[in-house]
């Protein structure tokens, strides 16, 4: 009799830790779930999604860039597209520089959205076939006679380069 309080207590406190460490578990695998669920969706999109450079021209200290959409995905974020710029300077030194989106108007080492040509349906959004024509500008100068390379990424990981001559 004696023991029996004990046993009772030791088989109470095991049967709320089970019931404890199964309703974490299962919650975890719902949280597991849900996150491959998402990552599903995200490979998805980036299969879909198929950016061109079709075409760069230079004016110092300008680089105007034509990007054309030939997937199937939307971009409308363009902020959190990367642009980086690997260029030599008028001096001649090697630059390397991330270039980031300006919602305003156009200041040294940012880029800015012209316009996006054929912009009929969504205006402001880069759809399929839509060319999004975008102009950065770079201090120090891209030098003339170089030659030097753009690089575009977007937020779901697609990137294409190209180069251009300065």
């Amino acid at each position: 009799m004696e023991t029996s309080i004990p046993a009772l207590l030791v088989a109470a406190m095991l049967l709320v830790s089970t019931v404890v460490l199964g309703r974490s578990g299962y919650a975890s695998f719902g949280e597991m779930g849900e996150s491959l669920k998402a990552m599903e969706a995200r490979a998805e999109q980036q299969v879909r999604t198929q950016l061109a450079i079709t075409d760069v021209t230079h004016s110092s200290p300008y680089v105007d860039v034509d990007l054309r959409n030939d997937g199937s995905t939307s971009l409308a974020e363009f902020g959190r597209m990367d642009v980086l710029v690997e260029y030599t300077s008028g001096t001649g030194t090697p630059v390397l520089a991330w270039i980031p989106h300006s919602e305003g108007s156009l200041t040294p080492n940012t880029w800015v959205v012209q316009s996006i040509v054929n912009d009929a349906f969504e205006p402001g959004i880069l759809n399929p076939s839509e060319t999004l024509e975008m102009r950065i500008e770079l201090d120090p100068a891209v030098g003339a006679g170089t030659t030097n390379r753009l690089l575009i990424a977007t937020d779901l990981g697609i990137v294409v380069s190209t180069t251009f001559a300065g």
